[in-house]
């Protein structure tokens, strides 16, 4: 885990307000997250999330946790 400044981008499994909420809800409980944003026009629903020292694969197995599908794009 790095201190240095991310973008992670990830296609998802997000299919409404519904699911960004429960989304919402866990990311905003991490001080290392800047800001992150869902696309639900795009048909990956792709999640952007500016972060600070934390991974990617941490991020993937929160998120599935809560039964949100993620796959990191590049």
């Amino acid at each position: 885990m790095s201190n240095s400044n991310s973008i992670l981008v990830f296609r998802t499994s997000i299919n409404g307000k519904m699911d960004v909420k429960r989304v919402a809800s866990v990311l905003n409980c991490y001080p290392q997250i800047t800001h992150w944003s869902v696309d639900l026009e795009d048909w990956e629903k792709v999640l952007r999330i500016e972060c600070i020292g934390i991974s990617n694969d941490e991020l993937s197995r929160v998120l599935q946790n809560i039964g949100i599908f993620v796959k990191e794009l590049e």
